[in-house]
């Protein structure tokens, strides 16, 4: 029997504001693709994505949050997330220093084995740790009122390094590793001294005084981000390359509301990953030959499959579901061990318990949450709604109050009609424990008031 604390909290509450952008993160990216060459490698492999870098470099901003741009929608977490980073680091120093070599790294296995787009937003989710230290408050530690100010009273129109010839950060991979983190060295120590003659202005609200040095930063930085470009595109090349290569297609019917959001393919036991394009079509070059099990899942559906990879071929291998789930919740039996243990992919630990992922949902569409708990569990379901967010390249936006609705919950389940102001719907767990010891499933289905299927 259920324990009595095992149920759902409605609760109509703000999601957590995000703060503290490094506001021209575009236009240092904009500079930077200015100083490469027509012939660069880095420029010929993304096409047409590398020009997206200037919204891809906002990525690591989208924390849980769907990314939305004007003909794609994915998750950022999927480019953000990966076993060796299986948590958010912060982007402040000291602790975004320890960003650089893994996003460096899995930047390159992109490049190397993931079409362009998949490969651009990873190169995207380094640059915006590489900007952020950059940015003089983040360089010097400071947070409190100042750091906006130190970090958004600039002028971006004129962030521009006309003349500036991009350097190699070495070569191979180890050597270029090294030269990234000795670059980023500087940036700080150069970002450091600029917040310390920004701080007596800031206090003394003098903007006009301010730019100028806020400026300083953001050029050098953009001189940075150019290093790593050139950089990148002359790695490309395996050192040693295998010629193993994969490519099939994912069928997994989307929910209601989520059907331009790609499956996710992961190879389980590496940290290959990739998402599948609207068709549901994937491709891996480069692998190591040999037995791999692969895992997709997009929504509630998951889907495993086992094939071998031989040298010097490219083998077919399609992902279908047999049982495809309506629910919108991505690892909703806690199921998915792509990252290492105790990190859960599509679930976040908090002091409270686990918060899942942030879900868009349809305005004037009935759902339904349905959270099968297992027998004395401790847990109870709270769900969050906001307003959604205009789409800007970056997601730091005040977020409006929301305004209690009438709900039916009917022992553990709740119906519900989306609004424009519960556009925006988060799942957290509140228990003590482990969310597969105190939950069998979470389940958020589009309905028309029909049964909840079990």
């Amino acid at each position: 029997m259920r324990s009595p604390g095992a149920w759902l909290l409605i609760a109509v509450l703000l999601l957590p504001a995000m703060v503290r952008a490094w506001g021209p993160h575009g236009p240092i990216t904009q500079a930077a693709l200015d100083r490469l060459n027509r012939d660069d490698r880095l420029m010929k492999q993304l096409g047409v994505y590398g020009p997206r870098l200037t919204n891809y470099c906002w990525l690591a901003d989208y924390r849980r949050v769907p990314y939305a741009g004007p003909d794609e929608e994915f998750y950022a977490e999927d480019y953000l997330l990966f076993p060796g980073v299986a948590t958010h680091i912060d982007h402040l120093c000291p602790e975004v220093r320890k960003t650089y070599r893994p996003y460096m790294v899995r930047a390159l296995q992109a490049l190397r084995t993931e079409n362009a787009a998949n490969a651009a937003r990873w190169v995207g989710s380094l640059l915006h740790f590489i900007e952020d230290t950059g940015s003089p408050p983040h360089a010097a530690e400071i947070g409190g009122p100042a750091h906006s100010k130190m970090e958004n009273w600039v002028d971006g129109t004129l962030i521009a390094i006309p003349g500036y010839t991009p350097h190699s950060l070495g070569a191979p991979d180890e050597d270029a590793l090294a030269g990234l983190e000795r670059r980023m060295t500087g940036l700080i120590a150069f970002s450091k001294v600029r917040a310390e003659k920004l701080r007596p202005l800031v206090e003394a609200t003098n903007r006009a005084a301010a730019e100028p040095i806020v400026l300083e930063s953001a050029l050098e930085t953009s001189r940075v981000v150019t290093d790593v470009l050139h950089t990148l595109g002359h790695l490309i090349t395996l050192p040693n390359t295998n010629t193993a290569g994969l490519r099939g297609v994912v069928r997994i019917a989307a929910g209601l509301g989520m059907e331009n959001y790609p499956a996710k393919v992961v190879v389980l036991g590496t940290t290959y990953s990739t998402l599948a394009d609207t068709n549901g079509a994937y491709e891996f070059r480069n692998l190591p030959a040999g037995i791999v099990e692969l895992r997709a899942w997009r929504g509630g559906t998951t889907v495993t499959r086992k094939t071998t990879l031989r040298l010097n071929q490219t083998v077919s291998c399609d992902l279908i579901a047999t049982n495809p789930q309506q629910n919108l919740v991505r690892n909703p039996e806690f199921s998915i061990r792509w990252l290492e243990e105790p990190a859960l992919d599509c679930w976040y630990p908090v002091k409270t318990g686990w918060e899942g992922e942030i879900i868009p949902l349809k305005t004037g569409q009935q759902y339904k949450v349905k959270v099968d708990f297992r027998a004395e569990s401790d847990a109870t379901v709270a769900i969050v709604w906001t307003q959604q967010l205009p789409h800007t390249l970056s997601p730091y936006t005040a977020l409006p109050k929301i305004e209690p609705k009438p709900l039916t919950r009917t022992n553990d389940m709740l119906v519900f009609t989306a609004t424009e102001k519960m556009s925006l719907m988060q799942l957290t767990l509140r228990t003590k424990h482990r969310p597969e010891q105190v939950c069998e499933r979470i389940q958020l289905i589009p309905g028309d008031g029909g049964q909840v299927p079990r």
